[in-house]
């Protein structure tokens, strides 16, 4: 649920309908490296599946449905070491971007 309130509240999704973000090979001065949109894309709808499969898989199992093993414990283990890696990277970039120094004009001052 934070992760979604971070996605909403921060406006996450407004900005980056917002953004250009072509690669580097077709840009290469204002270009992004690796996270172009369809590469977002891909990757948050991939986390949503693996966040929403790991919460079920975890209720099934407390429920009973199914027996505790190592392979369900490996597979929900690395589903909520992405999400929190995600999480915190989005939390570091959110507060980085919002707490950085505006940039200042340049003076052409003749002294």
């Amino acid at each position: 649920m934070l992760l979604l309130a971070l996605l909403w509240d921060s406006r996450y999704l407004e900005r980056l309908r917002e953004q250009e973000r072509r690669s580097r090979d077709a840009d290469p001065v204002d270009g992004v490296r690796f996270w172009t949109k369809g590469r977002v894309r891909a990757y948050t709808i991939l986390l949503a599946l693996l966040n929403i499969s790991g919460l079920g898989a975890t209720v099934l199992a407390l429920s009973g449905l199914y027996g505790d093993s190592v392979p369900l414990r490996t597979g929900l283990s690395l589903v909520l070491i992405t999400s929190l890696v995600t999480l915190f990277i989005r939390v570091w970039g959110q507060v980085t971007w919002a707490t950085r120094e505006p940039a200042r004009p340049v003076s052409n001052d003749d002294d």
